[in-house]
């Protein structure tokens, strides 16, 4: 090892929880000129539950977090600056809307099978079999699509907070 210090002899173990590096033996390690690293830095007194320092307004609840919501559904689709966004507001209509489609389309299916039945058993049952697991795998797929889709306005909404809190924009 270059570094003497980096001997993992002569080192005294890293603390437990709560308790000073003094309760060791040896002590703290020893702090050189030329040693970038500093330890972890030292928490003030009270724990992270005291109030903000000065200068750092609490997040605020509700709308004021994020984007602002606008004048309504009709309203955000006017807004030509995009401040306001329409695709959250429309996301449970939207899924409501697919797994209705995909319902009825799998129901129909099931008709179809049945209705083959008259010109081959064997054709009724690969429809009748396969047509459950489609139903069921295309909700996945649209329920995914949908939560992914969800997310990234909730990671644009928390970062505009974040750049809010900060001051920077």
């Amino acid at each position: 090892m270059s570094n003497p210090h980096d001997d993992p002899g002569r080192r005294p173990p890293p603390p437990r929880q709560g308790e000073p590096y003094s309760s060791y033996p040896g002590g703290p390690p020893p702090r050189h000129q030329g040693d970038p690293y500093q330890g972890p830095p030292r928490q003030q007194p009270g724990g992270p539950w005291q109030a903000p320092p000065p200068g750092h307004a609490p997040r605020p609840a509700g709308p004021e977090a994020g984007y602002p919501r606008g004048k309504g559904l009709l309203g955000n689709l006017f807004d030509f600056t995009f401040n306001h966004m329409v695709t959250p507001q429309m996301i449970r209509g939207a899924y409501l809307f697919a797994v209705l489609f995909t319902s009825m389309t799998a129901v129909l299916w099931l008709i179809v099978g049945l209705w083959l039945f008259q010109y081959g058993w064997l054709l009724t049952v690969f429809i009748v079999l396969f047509t459950p697991p489609l139903w069921l795998l295309s909700l996945i797929g649209i329920r995914m699509f949908l939560e992914f889709l969800i997310n990234q306005f909730k990671i644009t909404e928390h970062l505009k907070a974040m750049r809010e809190r900060e001051g920077l924009r």
